[in-house]
């Protein structure tokens, strides 16, 4: 196994954490929404909030790097980032680069505006919410990839009984 195939095996591991991490974070969040005003929020719920911005966008951070390092084992360009969005929609990992680049510009919105504007922070929480079924299904999407491309010890035995790995699915 190569190390950069090494690489995107630990990147995996680090977001399968996240993503329990941010699906937990999720789950404290729900309740809070709609937002009607921040000023009667609680310091716990301040927090909680936090906690959920913060793991969407790490989360999107790291679904990129590894979406890179797969682009580089597989020797495609990976400058500019647009390129490897776009293998990354051709190997239907992503179902557009335009999806991609929404929730990115959304991610940015609300780590680089954190206003006390509570009904636009009510918008960007929902938005938020609502985007992160999507994370999952691109990092879903990744491992499937994976599973198929790079086959792990693991998963060539799990084939040779008869349970690969599912193909990918749009």
């Amino acid at each position: 196994m190569s190390e950069n195939i090494q690489l995107i095996r630990k990147k995996i591991e680090h977001l399968q954490r996240m993503r329990m991490y941010l699906d937990y974070s999720l789950a404290q969040t729900l309740p809070l929404l709609p937002i009607v005003d921040f000023q009667t929020l609680t310091p716990e719920q301040h927090e909680t909030l936090a906690a959920f911005r913060v793991r969407f966008s790490e989360m999107q951070e790291q679904l990129g790097k590894t979406m890179r390092a797969i682009a580089r084992e597989e020797e495609q360009n990976t400058e500019p980032f647009s390129v490897v969005l776009l293998y990354m929609a051709k190997l239907c990992i992503l179902d557009s680069v335009e999806q991609w680049k929404l929730i990115r510009e959304l991610r940015n919105a609300v780590n680089h505006e954190y206003e006390e504007n509570s009904e636009r922070l009510s918008e960007f929480f929902q938005e938020l919410v609502q985007a992160s079924p999507t994370l999952n299904l691109w990092f879903d999407r990744i491992v499937k990839f994976c599973d198929l491309t790079y086959p792990t010890p693991l998963s060539s035995l799990r084939a040779k009984r008869g349970n690969p790995s599912p193909p990918l699915a749009k």
